[in-house]
């Protein structure tokens, strides 16, 4: 009987990544993943299972792998909103950014739009993994005086967040290398610039409230109280 070829599962596995990169679910055969992959029918299946196990088999290892190498710029000592600067600046200096190229995750949920339950599961853990990372450096700056009591870590999360994907639309549109460079350094000057200001308010009223301040009162409430 002859033995099946044996072949480095991890290897085929990113080779398959590529794939599925660049086209996709859906655009995707199991003929082309079986030729790019470099093993055979059986293989596939014994290893991987149907097309769709091998999809959500390279998922994962794809948003394991970038949400941690997004972490490890993160969770650097020192200064906190440094550490958000150097994650979107190596962020744009990623490989497979380029028109070429695409985002396997976000291919995944526009391509499914919550339909699957699987991949829903694989994005969304993926997500709050590197929500729960990104919520602790900024709670960080807060700590270490770079921000101020009252500054909203839930929408400088939801920026980070957006500009990660804006750089990876960006590169798939064509952008150049050095216009996602660009987009990286504006959204990190605008954490320091917003820790900047923070400071300087923080300076100029120590006192200051995390509550929002009083509306001013209008001319007609300030004539009445005049009148009385």
């Amino acid at each position: 009987m002859v033995r099946p070829k044996e072949f480095d599962q991890e290897q085929a596995l990113r080779k398959a990544i590529g794939v599925f990169c660049r086209q996709g679910f859906a655009a995707t055969s199991t003929d082309e993943l079986m030729r790019v992959m470099d093993v055979g029918r059986q293989s596939m299946y014994d290893t991987f299972g149907d097309k769709r196990a091998l999809f959500l088999k390279a998922l994962e290892m794809y948003v394991r792998e970038s949400v941690h190498s997004i972490n490890v710029e993160l969770g650097r000592s020192g200064s906190a909103l440094s550490a958000v600067q150097r994650a979107l600046a190596t962020f744009a200096e990623r490989r497979d950014l380029s028109s070429a190229e695409g985002c396997m995750g976000l291919n995944a949920i526009s391509e499914f739009v919550r339909r699957d339950a699987d991949v829903t599961r694989i994005t969304r853990r993926a997500a709050r993994i590197q929500r729960r990372t990104l919520m602790q450096v900024l709670t960080r700056a807060r700590e270490q005086g770079e921000l101020s009591s009252h500054a909203d870590l839930d929408s400088m999360a939801d920026f980070f967040e957006s500009t990660l994907a804006g750089i990876r639309m960006a590169a798939k549109a064509g952008k150049s290398r050095q216009a996602l460079r660009n987009i990286a350094a504006f959204a990190g000057g605008a954490y320091m610039g917003h820790g900047v200001r923070d400071r300087a308010e923080v300076l100029r009223d120590p006192g200051r409230r995390s509550a929002r301040s009083p509306q001013k009162r209008s001319h007609s409430q300030e004539s009445r109280s005049r009148q009385s």
